[in-house]
């Protein structure tokens, strides 16, 4: 989406512009297929998710009440995730851990600050799965509320001191993966401009 400006593809979308919606599907479906398929859904669900929210942008293009602050990606992404929980909600088969994302009742329109807590749990996401497996098991423990010596003995440490050092290991290192990603760069600039 690099080649094209913000104005191209509103102007494409609203024209019902052929190349450009294969463009868009072509660079920007995978995330939503990503997102739908670890959140409980199918290829076909992405798919009917990704045209529902190609739709939503175009009913409010149409409409003229369509105003951007973030990227395109960013935004279509945000629609993308809501009609999707709005779905598991429809299906009332959704895993309840899904329900702890907020969204708005009456409107698809995701703030900035949505789509940017969405991006930022999936950078998080990303790379807590790139730590080690006792890091990952000690991030969890403490997330939970585990006490320092309930840690050390579950984890055959010696003391809650080495619990503490090791935690704190652990987050600089996922802290610091984190903020060496381009994309969490590019959430932090549009936060701070």
């Amino acid at each position: 989406m690099k080649k094209l400006t913000l104005g191209q593809i509103i102007e494409g979308i609203r024209k019902r512009d052929n190349r450009l919606l294969t463009l868009v599907y072509k660079e920007l479906f995978p995330v939503v297929r990503y997102y739908v398929l670890s959140n409980g859904g199918t290829s076909d669900d992405a798919k009917d998710v990704f045209q529902e929210a190609i739709i939503v942008i175009f009913k409010q293009i149409s409409h003229n009440s369509f105003e951007i602050k973030t990227g395109f990606e960013a935004y279509l992404y945000g629609i993308s995730r809501l009609v999707w929980l709005k779905t598991l909600r429809n299906r009332a088969t959704h895993d309840r851990s899904i329900l702890q994302i907020e969204e708005p009742e009456s409107s698809y329109l995701p703030s900035e600050n949505m789509v940017e807590e969405e991006l930022e749990l999936r950078l998080f996401r990303k790379y807590y799965l790139k730590l080690g497996v006792e890091c990952q098991k000690m991030l969890r423990l403490f997330s939970e509320g585990t006490p320092y010596e309930e840690i050390a003995l579950l984890m055959g440490y010696k003391s809650e001191k080495i619990v503490r050092n090791k935690k704190y290991k652990c987050k600089e290192t996922l802290i610091k993966m984190i903020q060496e990603d381009p994309e969490y760069r590019m959430i932090r600039k549009k936060a701070n401009s």
